[in-house]
């Protein structure tokens, strides 16, 4: 009797497969690009006093207008802009802790609470912009 991860049609897909299946998508585009546009909101000096809080849901709207998205894709949108983020926060905090000093538990509650911040407003963004998208389409 075959094993259920041996059979062709597996319920759960392991996610660097995903990502891999994703790769060509308008979904993932628009996800790098509002994955792009928070990181820039954060990182331009002066501006990011204002930016930095909302640039999840700046990046998020900026990516669900682009591929005017359904709230199932807007889901998805903030989880991508989450993964893609993940590795420059974990640089981040891993430099802030080095350099402060700070253990391990810093880097990882700081990179939780990050992922966390990006996937809710990379979602909400990305809803409110595919919704606003389809709107202006359909008039």
């Amino acid at each position: 009797m075959p094993r259920v991860l041996d059979s062709p049609r597996r319920p759960f897909v392991h996610f660097p497969q995903l990502l891999l299946r994703l790769r060509g998508s308008a979904v993932f585009k628009a996800a790098l690009v509002g994955a792009a546009v928070t990181l820039g909101c954060i990182l331009i000096p002066i501006v990011h006093f204002v930016t930095a809080v909302p640039s999840p849901l700046i990046g998020g709207y900026m990516a669900g207008t682009r591929s005017a998205c359904t709230q199932g894709q807007a889901l998805l949108i903030g989880l991508l802009m989450a993964v893609l983020l993940l590795l420059p926060v974990g640089i981040a905090a891993m430099g802030v802790a080095l350099f402060a000093q700070l253990s391990a538990n810093f880097v990882l509650v700081v990179v939780g609470a990050a992922v966390l911040w990006v996937f809710a407003g990379g979602t909400v963004g990305a809803a409110l912009g595919g919704a606003s998208a389809r709107r202006s389409a359909s008039a």
